[in-house]
């Protein structure tokens, strides 16, 4: 009887754990759902802004190649959206980390999310934030050559109307335009310029793919917990 009843108490206590690691898998899925939606969405929007910048550098190449048709100035109208549009996103995977930091990756119980889990955050943290610092770069790269070389007191008296009016930061976007005239005259250095527009494009090339993985495999990933877990869009 004593046997019994240690044995029951045993099997019953097992049983509750079970349920409640079943409680907690079910509750990182639904977080690491949302986190995957999230980052769906930036794929998409960080796609949509690359091909809307695309012909804009274009324009900024032949404005820095032929300055004095544009009465050496870099237009606003082409110039300012690749100054303010952002092409790069960085997905937290905070669920995973998360996750591989408590132990309780152990929790997912099927095997193929759970190796999905693994390869979508090797291919974020590898291949993806290599193209990711290396399109930062390049950004930085062309803004300080236009640091250099252009006078920003058009571009200041933007930002004074801007804050001064109290638009909110995601608003300084949708205001006017600014030009930016050149210092400079030289040829080289002018050069410089148009090649860093074409590099900053040539990386964007690059990063696409890496984007258009990403999103494939947050969607993968995403149908399998909606699939294996009944967890409905």
């Amino acid at each position: 009887m004593i046997f019994l009843a240690v044995m029951t108490g045993f099997f019953a206590e097992s049983y509750r754990e079970h349920l409640s690691d079943k409680s907690k898998e079910r509750e990182y899925l639904l977080a690491l759902r949302s986190e995957l939606q999230t980052d769906t969405l930036h794929y998409n929007k960080q796609l949509k802004a690359i091909f809307y910048i695309r012909p804009l550098i274009d324009s900024l190449f032949e404005n820095a190649k032929d300055p004095a048709k544009y009465n050496y100035t870099l237009i606003g109208t082409w110039n300012t959206p690749i100054n303010e549009k952002n092409v790069t996103y960085a997905p937290a995977l905070a669920i995973i980390q998360q996750l591989k930091s408590s132990g309780n990756l152990r929790l997912i119980d099927k095997k193929d999310i759970g190796l999905k889990i693994i390869e979508y955050e090797t291919y974020i943290e590898g291949p993806y934030r290599r193209e990711y610092n290396t399109i930062d770069a390049s950004t930085n790269k062309l803004y300080a050559i236009e640091d250099e070389l252009c006078d920003y007191t058009e571009f200041n008296n933007w930002l004074n109307k801007n804050m001064l009016s109290g638009s909110k930061a995601g608003d300084l976007r949708k205001q006017l335009f600014y030009n930016m005239p050149l210092k400079v005259r030289d040829q080289v250095q002018l050069n410089r310029l148009a090649n860093s527009a074409v590099n900053y494009k040539g990386w964007m090339a690059g990063y696409m793919p890496i984007l258009y993985e990403a999103k494939k495999q947050a969607v993968d990933l995403l149908k399998l917990i909606n699939d294996e877990y009944g967890v409905e869009e």
